[in-house]
């Protein structure tokens, strides 16, 4: 059984779920210019994609984790020790891809 976790605790640690992505990469560089510590899930680890432009600080504060998203445990462990998760696959190369924007007013 897993250890009840401690809501009051506020972990500064979040996971970008495929780091190595345009938009991945951007909120990388940015939670880290915010001070947070990443955990960089990367589906290709030899295509990283946001190494080049982190300076030396940054790199203390930046954990790369090689996932696959069919594989649980490899999803659990980007998010040990997480507070937040954000998401930034993109479909493959190969295939085409739409977007849908919906407008709500109320």
């Amino acid at each position: 059984m897993a250890p009840a976790s401690n809501f009051n605790s506020i972990s500064n640690t979040v996971c970008v779920m495929d780091a190595s992505t345009r938009l991945g990469s951007s909120l990388v560089k940015r939670l880290l210019t915010n001070g947070y510590t990443v955990h960089a899930a990367i589906q290709n680890i030899h295509n990283g994609g946001h190494g080049e432009f982190l300076d030396a600080c940054d790199m203390k504060r930046i954990k790369n984790f090689h996932l696959d998203p069919f594989d649980y445990h490899s999803i659990v462990d980007a998010l040990k020790g997480c507070s937040g998760l954000f998401y930034s696959f993109e479909p493959p190369k190969d295939q085409s891809c739409t977007y849908d924007v919906r407008i709500y007013f109320n």
